[in-house]
C-alpha cells in the first residue's frame, strides 16, 4: 500500500508513476551546437521533441511570424476571404457565430476587430452571437439560429471554433438566401464538411494543404481575416498599417491557443503566435483589458505568460461561457478603457466563483463514480452527475483523467429535456477522443444524436436511455484503442530529473524557451528532502513548506495537498525525508528575505512519496 493511500490522502485511485523523461541525443546535441542552449535548456527541450538531424531547431525554439505556414494551403480560404471582403465592401450585415469557450470568445474579438480595423468594415454591420451553452446547445444549433434570425438579418454568417458538422443548419440558412462561411479546426465528421457552406475552412480537411491540423480556431479566423486583408487594393503604406492591425490581434489568438489546450510541442504555427501575442500583452500601452488583467493578478508586477492565460485569465472567461452567456468575455476583451475592462473582468471574475463551487460539489461524485469504476476494471470512464451541469463536465472530466488517467466524458441531463443526456469528454496521449466517440457511433448507429471534438477533448448528446449502453460502449472503444496503440491508462508524472541546485537563474533559463503547454509540457524535477517546516495556507488544503535538500533549503507552495475534509492536517510529517516533484516558480510578493533560503525562488509542488532517510 502506497503512502498516500497510508495516510488517506486518497483512497482507491491508482498511485501515480513517476517517470523521467526519454532524452533524443540528436535533439540534445542540436540544442546545445546549433542554437548554443544551456545544459538544462537542452535537456529539456531534447525530453519533449525529437528533431530529425536536417531540421532546424530555430522554428521551435525562437519562432517568429515569418515562420507560419503558407495560409493559401487551407482548403477554401481564397473564396472565403473574397466573399467576406465583398460582404464588407457592400455594407452587408455579417454575423459572427462563435462557440462559448475560449477559443470561440477569442475567434469573435478577432473576427469583430479584424473586420473592424484591419479590412475597414462598419461595426453597425457585425452581429455577434455565441450560443448559450445550456439553453441553445453546442455549435450552430437551430435554437441558435432561430435566435440569430430574430434579431438580425443578415446575409452572411462567419462561424469560427464550430460549424464543420451543422450541415442541416447552415442548409436551412442557405434555403433563406443567407450564405456562410466556416472556420473551424474541430475533426470533420464521417459524413464530410457541410456542402452547403459557400466555404468550410479548416486544417482537420483531408484536402488541406496547410500542414498543421494542431492551430486552434482563432487561429483559422486570424488566417481569414488576414487572407481577406490581403485582397484588398490599397498602397504600400494602407497595406503596411493593416499587415500591422491584423498582428495586433495575436494577443486574443495567443490566449485563445493556450486555453484551448491545443499543441505547443512541435506546432511551429502555435508556438510562434502565443510568443507573438505574449508581447502584444505586455508591451508598454497594451489594451485594456490586459492592463486590468496583470493588475488584478499580480498588481501589474510581473508580465504575462503562458500559465497566466492557461490558469488565471482563460479559465475565468471560459467560466462565464460554461454557466451562463459568453459575451462578457468578449466585452471583457474589447473594452476600450480601463473602466469598462474593470467592469467586465469582476463579472467573469464573480462567474468564476460560481464555477469553482459549481466544480467542488461535482467533482467529489465523479471521483467516487470513477473509483468505483477503475475498481470494476474499466478502461474509459463514463460518468453519470445526476445533478449535474452541462458548463463545467470539461473541467471535471480533466479531474478524472487526472486522478485515474482514463479517458473520461461527464455526463449529465440536457438543460429544459430530461429525456436527453449531453457530455463533455477528455483524453490522455495517445488516445484520440474523436475516434472513440466515432467507434461508439459506429457500434451503436443513431445511439449519438450529435458528436464533435478532436484529438483532446469532445463534445456529445444522446437520449437517457440509452445511458447504460453508451457506457459499456465507451470503455470498449477506449481499450480496444488503447491496445491497438500500445498505451498504457495509468496516471503518470513526467520528470526531467534531478537539478544540482534550484536557482532563479534556472527559471530565466526555462522562460528563454518557452510557451510550454500541451504537448511541450513545464519542466518538473525531483528531489530528495527532509520537510523542515509546514503551514496550512488558504482555505487550509494547501501548504507553505520548507524544505531541505543536498544543496540548500527551499521554501515551497503545495496546491491541493489535502481534499477540503482533511483541511488543515499536513499530509507529511516534518523531519522526514521523502522524494518531491516540483516546478519552478518565482514568488512576487515576497515581503522580505532572509539569509536561510532564497524567498524570491518558490518550489510548486506536484507530486510527494516517501523517501529513506
Amino acid at each position: 500500500m502506497s503512502e498516500a493511500v497510508k495516510k488517506g490522502w486518497i483512497s482507491d485511485r491508482p498511485e501515480p508513476r513517476v517517470r523521467q523523461r526519454r532524452v533524443d541525443a540528436t535533439t540534445e546535441l542540436k540544442a546545445r551546437d546549433e542554437m548554443g542552449l544551456t545544459e538544462i535548456q537542452a535537456r529539456v527541450l531534447a525530453g519533449r521533441l525529437a528533431v530529425p538531424e536536417h531540421q532546424s531547431l530555430e522554428p521551435i525554439v525562437s519562432p517568429t511570424l515569418r515562420h507560419l505556414s503558407d495560409p493559401t494551403g487551407l482548403p477554401d480560404i481564397e473564396t472565403g476571404a473574397r466573399r467576406l471582403v465583398e460582404a464588407v465592401r457592400a455594407g452587408e450585415t455579417i454575423a459572427l457565430v462563435c462557440d462559448h469557450d475560449v477559443d470561440g470568445v477569442t475567434s469573435m474579438a478577432v473576427l469583430y476587430r479584424g473586420i473592424v480595423d484591419v479590412l475597414g468594415g462598419d461595426a453597425s454591420c457585425l452581429a455577434p452571437f455565441i450560443g448559450h451553452r445550456l439553453k441553445e446547445g453546442y455549435g450552430l444549433s437551430d435554437a441558435l439560429v432561430d435566435r440569430m434570425l430574430e434579431d438580425a438579418s443578415p446575409s452572411l454568417v462567419v462561424t469560427a471554433d464550430h460549424g464543420s458538422a451543422d450541415e442541416p443548419r447552415i442548409r436551412r440558412l442557405a434555403e433563406q438566401g443567407i450564405e456562410t462561411i466556416v472556420t473551424d479546426h474541430h475533426a470533420i465528421p464521417e459524413d464530410g464538411i457541410p456542402a452547403s457552406a459557400v466555404a468550410c475552412i479548416t486544417p482537420t480537411r483531408e484536402d488541406s494543404r496547410y500542414g498543421d491540423p494542431a492551430i486552434a480556431g482563432c487561429m483559422v479566423a486570424w488566417l481569414l481575416i488576414a487572407q481577406a486583408g490581403r485582397m484588398l487594393d490599397l498602397d504600400e503604406e494602407s497595406m503596411k498599417q493593416t499587415r500591422q492591425a491584423r498582428d495586433r490581434l495575436l494577443d486574443f489568438v495567443a490566449l485563445g491557443t493556450v486555453a484551448d489546450c491545443v499543441s505547443l510541442g512541435e506546432s511551429v504555427n502555435n508556438r510562434a503566435v502565443v510568443r507573438a501575442g505574449l508581447r502584444r500583452m505586455n508591451e508598454a500601452e497594451p489594451r485594456p483589458c490586459w492592463a486590468v488583467a496583470r493588475e488584478r493578478l499580480a498588481q501589474g508586477q510581473r508580465d504575462l505568460d503562458e500559465q497566466s492565460l492557461a490558469f488565471d485569465i482563460g479559465p475565468r472567461i471560459n467560466a462565464r461561457g460554461r454557466l451562463d452567456e459568453a459575451m462578457a468575455g468578449v466585452r471583457f476583451l474589447l473594452s476600450g478603457n480601463d473602466r469598462t475592462a474593470t467592469k467586465w473582468w469582476e463579472a467573469i471574475q464573480e462567474e468564476n466563483e460560481n464555477r469553482k463551487a459549481i466544480e467542488r460539489d461535482l467533482k467529489v461524485t465523479a471521483l467516487e463514480q470513477a473509483s468505483e469504476r477503475y475498481a470494476e476494471g474499466a478502461s474509459g470512464l463514463a460518468i453519470w452527475l445526476s445533478e449535474g451541469h452541462p458548463g463545467v463536465h470539461g473541467i471535471v472530466a480533466s479531474r478524472v483523467v487526472e486522478a485515474f488517467g482514463r479517458p473520461t466524458v461527464c455526463l449529465s441531463p440536457v438543460y429544459g429535456d430530461p429525456d436527453r443526456i449531453t457530455g463533455s469528454a477528455r483524453g490522455i496521449p495517445g488516445i484520440h477522443i474523436k475516434r472513440v466517440m466515432d467507434a461508439v457511433a459506429t457500434a451503436a448507429p443513431g445511439m449519438l444524436i450529435k458528436h464533435g471534438g478532436h484529438q483532446g477533448a469532445g463534445g456529445l448528446t444522446l437520449y437517457r436511455k440509452d445511458l447504460s449502453r453508451f457506457q459499456q460502449l465507451w470503455d470498449t472503444a477506449c481499450q480496444t484503442q488503447a491496445e491497438a496503440v500500445g498505451v498504457r491508462m495509468d496516471p503518470v508524472i513526467w520528470v526531467d530529473g534531478e537539478l544540482h541546485r534550484p536557482s532563479l537563474e534556472t527559471v530565466e533559463e526555462l522562460r528563454a524557451i518557452a510557451p510550454f503547454g500541451r504537448g511541450f509540457e513545464g519542466a518538473q524535477f525531483r528531489m530528495k528532502a527532509k520537510v523542515r517546516g509546514m503551514r496550512a495556507v488558504g482555505d487550509k488544503t494547501h501548504f507553505q513548506v520548507t524544505l531541505q535538500g543536498s544543496s540548500g533549503v527551499f521554501r515551497g507552495i503545495w496546491f491541493n495537498a489535502v481534499t477540503p475534509e482533511k483541511a488543515g492536517f499536513a499530509p507529511v510529517e516534518e523531519g522526514r525525508w521523502y522524494e518531491w516533484v516540483y516546478a519552478l516558480g518565482v514568488n512576487d510578493f515576497s515581503p522580505k528575505k532572509t539569509n536561510e533560503c532564497n524567498r524570491d525562488l518558490q518550489l510548486v509542488i506536484r507530486h510527494v512519496v516517501r523517501a529513506d532517510s
